[in-house]
Protein backbone atom coordinates (compact mmCIF):
# COMPACT_ATOMS: atom_id res chain seq x y z
CA UNK A 1 0.00 0.00 0.00
CA UNK A 2 1.28 3.45 -0.81
CA UNK A 3 1.91 4.99 2.59
CA UNK A 4 1.54 8.52 1.29
CA UNK A 5 -1.96 7.90 -0.01
CA UNK A 6 -2.83 5.73 2.99
CA UNK A 7 -1.81 8.54 5.31
CA UNK A 8 -4.47 10.76 3.76
CA UNK A 9 -7.19 8.32 4.78
CA UNK A 10 -8.23 8.11 8.46
CA UNK A 11 -8.59 4.34 8.10
CA UNK A 12 -5.27 3.80 6.34
CA UNK A 13 -7.05 2.68 3.17
CA UNK A 14 -7.81 4.47 -0.02
CA UNK A 15 -11.07 3.46 -1.65
CA UNK A 16 -11.24 2.05 -5.16
CA UNK A 17 -12.84 5.29 -6.21
CA UNK A 18 -16.26 6.18 -7.46
CA UNK A 19 -15.37 6.38 -11.14
CA UNK A 20 -18.27 6.02 -13.53
CA UNK A 21 -19.07 2.28 -13.61
CA UNK A 22 -19.91 2.55 -17.30
CA UNK A 23 -16.25 3.35 -17.99
CA UNK A 24 -14.86 0.51 -15.87
CA UNK A 25 -14.82 -3.04 -17.20
CA UNK A 26 -16.50 -5.92 -15.41
CA UNK A 27 -13.04 -7.31 -14.54
CA UNK A 28 -12.01 -3.97 -13.02
CA UNK A 29 -15.22 -3.83 -11.01
CA UNK A 30 -14.68 -7.40 -9.74
CA UNK A 31 -11.13 -6.45 -8.74
CA UNK A 32 -12.49 -3.41 -6.90
CA UNK A 33 -15.11 -5.56 -5.16
CA UNK A 34 -12.40 -7.98 -4.03
CA UNK A 35 -10.05 -5.27 -2.79
CA UNK A 36 -12.78 -3.24 -1.13
CA UNK A 37 -14.24 -6.42 0.40
CA UNK A 38 -10.88 -7.21 1.96
CA UNK A 39 -10.62 -3.68 3.30
CA UNK A 40 -14.14 -4.00 4.71
CA UNK A 41 -13.14 -7.25 6.44
CA UNK A 42 -10.17 -5.51 8.07
CA UNK A 43 -12.38 -2.62 9.18
CA UNK A 44 -14.98 -5.03 10.62
CA UNK A 45 -12.27 -6.85 12.56
CA UNK A 46 -11.01 -3.53 13.91
CA UNK A 47 -14.57 -2.58 14.91
CA UNK A 48 -15.05 -5.94 16.62
CA UNK A 49 -11.87 -5.38 18.64
CA UNK A 50 -12.97 -1.86 19.64
CA UNK A 51 -16.40 -3.12 20.69
CA UNK A 52 -14.74 -5.93 22.67
CA UNK A 53 -12.54 -3.37 24.47
CA UNK A 54 -15.57 -1.22 25.32
CA UNK A 55 -17.44 -4.23 26.68
CA UNK A 56 -14.51 -5.34 28.84
CA UNK A 57 -14.18 -8.66 26.98
CA UNK A 58 -11.41 -10.09 24.89
CA UNK A 59 -12.13 -10.32 21.15
CA UNK A 60 -12.81 -14.08 21.16
CA UNK A 61 -15.33 -13.83 24.01
CA UNK A 62 -16.97 -10.89 22.26
CA UNK A 63 -17.19 -12.89 19.01
CA UNK A 64 -18.96 -15.67 20.90
CA UNK A 65 -21.31 -13.17 22.56
CA UNK A 66 -22.09 -11.67 19.13
CA UNK A 67 -22.59 -15.11 17.58
CA UNK A 68 -25.10 -16.04 20.30
CA UNK A 69 -26.84 -12.65 19.99
CA UNK A 70 -27.25 -13.09 16.23
CA UNK A 71 -27.68 -16.87 16.05
CA UNK A 72 -29.50 -17.69 19.26
CA UNK A 73 -28.90 -20.76 21.40
CA UNK A 74 -26.09 -23.04 20.18
CA UNK A 75 -24.20 -26.10 21.36
CA UNK A 76 -20.54 -25.67 22.31
CA UNK A 77 -19.64 -27.72 19.23
CA UNK A 78 -21.60 -25.37 16.98
CA UNK A 79 -19.86 -22.40 18.59
CA UNK A 80 -16.46 -24.06 18.10
CA UNK A 81 -17.24 -24.73 14.44
CA UNK A 82 -18.58 -21.22 13.81
CA UNK A 83 -15.62 -19.48 15.44
CA UNK A 84 -12.99 -22.00 14.23
CA UNK A 85 -11.96 -22.78 17.81
CA UNK A 86 -11.25 -26.02 19.62
CA UNK A 87 -14.00 -27.29 21.89
CA UNK A 88 -11.60 -26.84 24.82
CA UNK A 89 -11.16 -23.17 23.98
CA UNK A 90 -14.92 -22.76 23.70
CA UNK A 91 -15.34 -24.22 27.20
CA UNK A 92 -13.14 -21.41 28.53
CA UNK A 93 -15.02 -18.79 26.54
CA UNK A 94 -18.37 -20.02 27.86
CA UNK A 95 -16.99 -20.11 31.41
CA UNK A 96 -15.93 -16.45 31.11
CA UNK A 97 -19.28 -15.40 29.61
CA UNK A 98 -21.05 -17.18 32.47
CA UNK A 99 -18.78 -15.49 35.02
CA UNK A 100 -19.84 -12.12 33.56
CA UNK A 101 -23.50 -13.15 33.74
CA UNK A 102 -23.88 -12.94 29.96
CA UNK A 103 -24.48 -16.59 29.05
CA UNK A 104 -25.69 -19.81 30.59
CA UNK A 105 -25.53 -23.48 29.82
CA UNK A 106 -28.92 -25.16 29.60
CA UNK A 107 -30.27 -28.50 28.49
CA UNK A 108 -30.55 -28.83 24.77
CA UNK A 109 -34.25 -28.63 23.87
CA UNK A 110 -34.15 -31.65 21.53
CA UNK A 111 -31.36 -33.87 22.90
CA UNK A 112 -30.97 -34.12 26.65
CA UNK A 113 -27.43 -35.49 26.23
CA UNK A 114 -26.34 -32.12 24.82
CA UNK A 115 -25.82 -28.73 26.36
CA UNK A 116 -27.05 -25.52 24.79
CA UNK A 117 -25.52 -22.12 25.43
CA UNK A 118 -27.69 -19.04 25.36
CA UNK A 119 -27.44 -15.43 26.40
CA UNK A 120 -29.01 -14.38 29.67
CA UNK A 121 -31.29 -11.42 30.18
CA UNK A 122 -28.28 -9.56 31.61
CA UNK A 123 -26.62 -9.73 28.20
CA UNK A 124 -28.98 -7.00 27.02
CA UNK A 125 -26.96 -4.53 29.09
CA UNK A 126 -24.36 -4.59 26.32
CA UNK A 127 -25.22 -2.53 23.26
CA UNK A 128 -26.02 -4.54 20.13
CA UNK A 129 -23.88 -2.24 18.01
CA UNK A 130 -21.12 0.31 18.47
CA UNK A 131 -22.24 3.73 19.67
CA UNK A 132 -23.42 5.77 16.71
CA UNK A 133 -23.40 2.76 14.36
CA UNK A 134 -27.08 2.90 13.39
CA UNK A 135 -26.91 6.64 12.73
CA UNK A 136 -23.71 6.28 10.68
CA UNK A 137 -25.15 3.44 8.61
CA UNK A 138 -28.44 5.28 8.09
CA UNK A 139 -26.54 8.35 6.87
CA UNK A 140 -24.30 6.23 4.62
CA UNK A 141 -27.36 4.73 2.93
CA UNK A 142 -29.60 7.81 2.87
CA UNK A 143 -29.00 8.55 -0.83
CA UNK A 144 -30.02 5.06 -2.00
CA UNK A 145 -33.51 4.34 -3.32
CA UNK A 146 -35.59 1.52 -1.84
CA UNK A 147 -34.78 -0.59 -4.89
CA UNK A 148 -31.05 0.02 -4.43
CA UNK A 149 -31.30 -0.86 -0.74
CA UNK A 150 -33.11 -4.08 -1.71
CA UNK A 151 -30.25 -4.86 -4.12
CA UNK A 152 -27.68 -4.22 -1.37
CA UNK A 153 -29.49 -6.51 1.08
CA UNK A 154 -29.80 -9.19 -1.62
CA UNK A 155 -26.07 -8.86 -2.32
CA UNK A 156 -25.22 -9.17 1.38
CA UNK A 157 -27.36 -12.29 1.61
CA UNK A 158 -25.69 -13.83 -1.44
CA UNK A 159 -22.21 -12.96 -0.18
CA UNK A 160 -23.04 -14.37 3.26
CA UNK A 161 -24.21 -17.61 1.68
CA UNK A 162 -21.10 -17.83 -0.50
CA UNK A 163 -18.82 -17.15 2.49
CA UNK A 164 -20.63 -19.78 4.57
CA UNK A 165 -20.20 -22.29 1.77
CA UNK A 166 -16.51 -21.44 1.29
CA UNK A 167 -15.74 -21.56 5.01
CA UNK A 168 -17.61 -24.81 5.65
CA UNK A 169 -15.45 -27.69 6.78
CA UNK A 170 -14.62 -29.94 3.88
CA UNK A 171 -12.53 -33.06 3.83
CA UNK A 172 -9.25 -32.71 1.87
Amino acid sequence: MDTASAASSPTGFEGSGTADPEVRSRAELYDALQTDGQRLAVRLIRMLHRMAERSGMNPTDFQCYTLLRVGGSMTPGEIADSLCLSTGSVTGVIDRLEAHGLAERTRHPEDRRKVAVRLTGDASRLPATAPGMREAMTAAHAEYSLEELATITDWLDRIGTALDRLSAKTEP
